[in-house]
């Protein structure tokens, strides 16, 4: 049966019901202000030294090259988004109606001590830059002698260890203080002890002159290091979390012999000779006495940082001239390069290195190398998985006796666009989008 229609007075009540205005809330207290500062999406974290009254979010970063990392920004009741505790602490100052400078002079004046501590824990234990340094290290040098990484194993409560780095064939040593502390350089550690020894502490020096008389030779009479010999590694014990670098786009090229030029600017010239100068100036370099007076410093800042040999350095050249062909390529691969003193397919290998300010060192992944493979020397990167950015096509026994000419990667257009996008080993080298590689 169909639905009755409700009574007309119940319909009218139920409209009349709609029309009546709501109930006004209670006014609130005036007394009770409403904060500026809503809170935050974010973890509240703690931090030291925020004034009263304030407290720190740590957020995540959702998007763009950052994403994933995390930021602090600090919030009061009045103010948000701060982006450093220093600013935090002058609004805390203009809030409260006192004097910002009388504070801020307090908080800078803090932050510089617990700076002067922390470059004094450091030093302590060796990691230092500059004057310093060196003169740690000559002090004890001038005491004991050079330190080496056989020593240092068998110091009482040190161990050492090696990385094996499959692309080059090298071993990465490293080596553990008795207090976790990591040394990957035998000077840091010549340092450590020189800071103990011109502050008086000789009681914290071991005895190097026992631990060197306990110490194991092999049948060539050269000193056993343990770090090198027995404990090689696929991965260090102690690994430090790093961010996952930003993943960049490569594409992979097949470099053939036909890619090559010849290249009248490419020349290798062994330095701190007698007949360097001559050589350098008979190949027209522009930048001959600037070379000449770079090489002996490079060489004595090598030895400084721990080399216990004089490296042999050479010099390839280049050209300055924007209007060359492969300009870039010739650029980069132009420099001086050090003996790495181990050899690369049974051969000599040579990193390039620069100095900086007279007193720093940077090196680039570039190598002047033997490639058994390809039975050819070559500049690039240390790999027989990776053509050479330049190569030469002679057989000698090191780079100081070729005398053929070099050639440079150099593919013309059609052949770049019919280059195979799978690298056969041997001759893929990794070419970033759009720009030269170095």
């Amino acid at each position: 049966a169909p639905a009755q229609p409700e009574p007309k007075a119940k319909a009218m009540g139920k409209a009349k019901a709609k029309a009546e205005p709501k109930a006004k809330s209670e006014p609130k207290d005036k007394g009770e202000a409403k904060p500026k500062v809503q809170a935050q999406a974010g973890t509240v974290v703690p931090v030291v030294g925020l004034p009263e009254g304030w407290w720190a979010v740590e957020k995540t970063y959702g998007t763009g090259g950052m994403a994933g990392s995390t930021y602090t920004r600090y919030y009061c009741k009045n103010h948000g988004s701060i982006c450093t505790i220093k600013k935090a602490v002058e609004l805390w100052a203009q809030d409260e109606g006192k004097d910002p400078a009388k504070y801020l002079a307090e908080y800078d004046a803090k932050k510089k001590a617990e700076k002067d501590k922390a470059q004094e824990d450091r030093q302590a234990k060796g990691f230092v830059e500059g004057k310093k340094k060196l003169e740690a290290i000559e002090a004890f040098q001038n005491t004991y002698g050079k330190l080496d990484g056989a020593t240092i194993c068998a110091l009482p409560g040190w161990k050492g260890e090696s990385k094996y780095l499959p692309n080059s064939g090298q071993r990465n040593a490293r080596y553990y203080a008795p207090d976790g502390s990591i040394y990957p350089l035998v000077n840091q550690v010549e340092a450590l002890f020189g800071f103990k020894l011109l502050a008086g502490k000789l009681d914290e020096i071991p005895d190097i002159e026992a631990v060197r008389s306990s110490l194991t030779y092999d049948a060539k009479g050269k000193v056993v290091n343990v770090a090198r010999r027995e404990r090689v590694l696929d991965e260090f014990t102690v690994v430090k979390d790093k961010p996952e670098p930003k993943k960049r786009k490569f594409s992979v090229m097949v470099a053939e012999e036909q890619h090559y030029r010849e290249t009248e600017y490419i020349s290798v010239v062994k330095l701190l000779t007698d007949d360097a100068e001559a050589r350098l100036q008979g190949l027209n370099v522009p930048e001959a006495e600037e070379v000449l007076e770079a090489a002996p410093k490079i060489q004595r800042l090598l030895v400084e940082r721990g080399l216990t040999w004089a490296p042999q350095l050479l010099y390839v050249t280049g050209s300055r001239s924007m209007r060359t062909a492969g300009k870039k390529l010739l650029e980069a691969m132009r420099g001086i390069y050090y003996d790495r003193a181990v050899p690369f397919n049974d051969r000599p290998c040579f990193q390039k290195v620069s100095l900086r300010d007279d007193k720093k060192l940077t090196c680039t992944g570039h190598h002047v190398s033997w490639s058994n493979q390809l039975a050819l020397w070559k500049i690039g990167q240390l790999s027989e998985a990776k053509a050479g950015f330049a190569v030469c096509r002679q057989d000698t026994p090191d780079p100081f006796q070729l005398d053929a000419v070099w050639q440079i990667f150099e593919p013309k257009v059609q052949d770049v666009e019919s280059l195979d996008k799978g690298a056969r080993p041997g001759q893929g080298e990794g070419i970033d989008e759009g720009k030269e590689s170095s």
